[in-house]
């Protein structure tokens, strides 16, 4: 029977600014086996009530030292038994809440769109109304829709340490808005035991997150961890209900795009059946793609395709 395991963060159970490397699992798990995963973003100097700050935050900043190129801090990573490469892990994203009474939007210089344009850094913090269903943000009431800014598995240990800043075929920082509570991203496994993290908590973003940041918050998730065996999948990509959801990485948009499509191409050729020709005809009539993130150096662009349109 599967087991539903707790993961917090902790000095011990986060990395900090970094993927890969010489990391261990703080957790192991069975394959279907679910982790209610928490994550914690700000800093213990947020202008907010001492009380909303979790003590987490503090202890983590307090005490770990062992910093990558990136900012995130990221809750794990958790091994699954007998995940291999090749394989492919199945996570389903069976619930997510906001775990913070605030979160925060930063803006700054040599960041975000208009990069040249902002002189000072600027912090502007979203407070939730008690049931953490709405955001205030001057005069907008942002309907709350979180996810996770960061989930993924460990590439290859001599791939060394990636900043947590750039996604990959890895997943890592996808600020993909779309993976919300529902849906399952499926991951190419790259190293024994794939190694999951999540973290990067977003109380709400808009496509593009063209600023460099999101509501910036603490989440609580938990996470389905199953594996497919020997699918030799490469790209992250994700279902929610019909709708399948393709991604695509690169420093360039084109080039993103292209990666987009090809894949969602691959994943109607492969699921449903349809020749390349039939799947790229279907693509342009009926899939949205959009800019995922424009502000992480690696460009994002998914494609959105409801699959209910093909019939048997």
């Amino acid at each position: 029977m599967s087991k539903l395991h707790r993961l917090d963060p902790s000095a011990e159970t986060v990395v900090w600014g970094f993927i890969g490397g010489a990391q261990r699992p703080v957790l192991e798990v069975e394959p279907g086996d679910s982790v209610l995963l928490r994550s914690v973003s700000g800093t213990p100097d947020d202008a907010v009530p001492r009380e909303w700050i979790p003590d987490a935050l503090r202890e983590i900043y307090a005490t770990v030292t062992d910093h990558g190129p990136g900012v995130h801090i990221l809750t794990g990573p958790v091994a699954v038994k007998g995940a291999a490469v090749g394989d492919t892990l199945a996570v389903g994203i069976e619930r997510i809440r906001v775990d913070a009474p605030y979160g925060f939007n930063y803006m700054g210089p040599m960041s975000g769109l208009f990069y040249n344009e902002m002189e000072d850094a600027e912090v502007a913090i979203v407070t939730y109304d008690e049931e953490r269903r709405y955001g205030r943000l001057g005069r907008a009431s942002i309907p709350l829709r979180p996810f996770f800014g960061i989930m993924g598995v460990n590439p290859p240990e001599d791939w060394g340490r990636i900043t947590s800043v750039t996604p990959g075929r890895y997943g890592g920082n996808m600020d993909n808005k779309e993976l919300t509570e529902g849906a399952t991203l499926y991951l190419p496994v790259m190293r024994e035991g794939a190694l999951f993290y999540a973290g990067d908590g977003h109380g709400a973003q808009g496509d593009g997150e063209i600023d460099v940041t999101a509501i910036e918050t603490s989440l609580e998730g938990q996470f389905k961890l199953d594996l497919i065996r020997g699918t030799g999948q490469t790209w992250p990509y994700a279902r929610k209900g019909s709708t399948l959801v393709s991604m695509g990485f690169d420093e360039d948009w084109a080039c993103a795009l292209q990666a987009s499509a090809n894949q969602m191409i691959g994943l109607l050729e492969a699921q449903y059946g349809l020749s390349r020709r039939e799947a790229y005809r279907l693509c342009s009539i009926c899939c949205d793609f959009r800019v995922t993130q424009a502000v992480n150096g690696i460009k994002g662009v998914h494609g959105l395709l409801d699959t209910s349109v093909i019939t048997a």
